[in-house]
């Protein structure tokens, strides 16, 4: 019987266990891993799953898994390693790409993954093991480049939720220095508490505007989040503390809070705050 600890949008564990197969309930999520691992040819390890796996037999993904009762995100990206492919990774050979909060994703037939995902890049050069594997769950496992990949998404033989990987694996280092500590100041169009205008089951929990006269890659004004208050706004004013960067997108969200301080606003409450909305996108908070 797998375990696993249920946690709050804002990663902080309930003290609630939930048992694997069952129903997650409203408003808790579990943690879960996708780990890539690279040699030094910019090749990839892709594992196919086994014929007798319940969920897509014999296509192709990324090692991947549920994070299990008492480990951490990176315990739990070595173990599934080591039981899917039978390789021995060294903790300091990986690095946390990104972060997404998943609900009830719209894209992939309304799914409701109920998880906080960490996505894993693991730097490798040895051999591959599979005998070594300690579960059955993988049949095979190859090292792939890029295209060969987007070969097996487009002929639909890869995990179609993998799709992220085309626009945030080879994601370059962003420098936002010049945006972040900005102060600014502008309009409130979707105060806290009101409705998407084209998605009314999607509510805003935060106020969500705009900086006055400044303008995004998308040709409109720039768009904030806005932290700091649990009241509606019109009109805002504080500073930029950190940048939500989507992969999938032209546009990039500035993250404002009125006081304009940031030392207790930490990177799990700004992911938990705008999940709500950034669940359908891929991205990475720069800070």
């Amino acid at each position: 019987m797998e375990k696993w600890d249920l946690y709050t949008k804002y990663r902080e564990k309930t003290g609630k266990e939930h048992i694997r197969g069952e129903k997650i309930p409203e408003g808790f999520y579990h943690l879960v891993v996708a780990v890539w691992i690279r040699n030094r040819k910019g090749e990839y390890l892709i594992s196919q799953r086994a014929a007798d796996r319940p969920t897509f037999p014999l296509m192709w993904e990324c090692v991947g898994g549920s994070v299990i009762k008492g480990e951490t995100s990176l315990e739990g990206a070595v173990r599934e390693v080591k039981e899917e492919v039978g390789l021995d990774l060294d903790e300091q050979a990986g690095r946390l790409l990104f972060t997404k909060i998943r609900g009830r994703d719209l894209k992939y037939e309304c799914k409701a993954f109920n998880d906080i995902m960490d996505v894993w890049l693991f730097e490798y050069d040895g051999d591959l093991h599979l005998e070594c594997a300690t579960t059955e769950e993988v049949a095979d496992c190859r090292w792939m480049t890029v295209s060969e990949i987007r070969k097996l998404y487009d002929e639909k033989k890869l995990v179609q939720t993998l799709d992220y990987f085309f626009c945030a694996m080879e994601e370059e280092e962003l420098d936002y220095s010049h945006i972040i500590g900005r102060r600014v100041k502008g309009t409130v169009d979707r105060p806290l508490g009101t409705a998407h205008p084209r998605y009314p089951e999607i509510v805003y929990p935060v106020n969500y505007g705009y900086v006055d006269g400044v303008f995004a890659d998308d040709g409109e004004e720039q768009d904030v989040y806005i932290l700091g208050t649990d009241e509606p706004l019109k009109k805002f004013e504080g500073r930029v503390i950190a940048v939500w960067h989507r992969f999938d997108d032209v546009e990039d969200k500035w993250i404002v809070s009125l006081d304009g301080g940031d030392s207790d606003i930490t990177d799990e409450m700004i992911l938990g705050d705008i999940s709500f909305q950034e669940q359908f996108f891929y991205g990475k908070l720069w800070r």
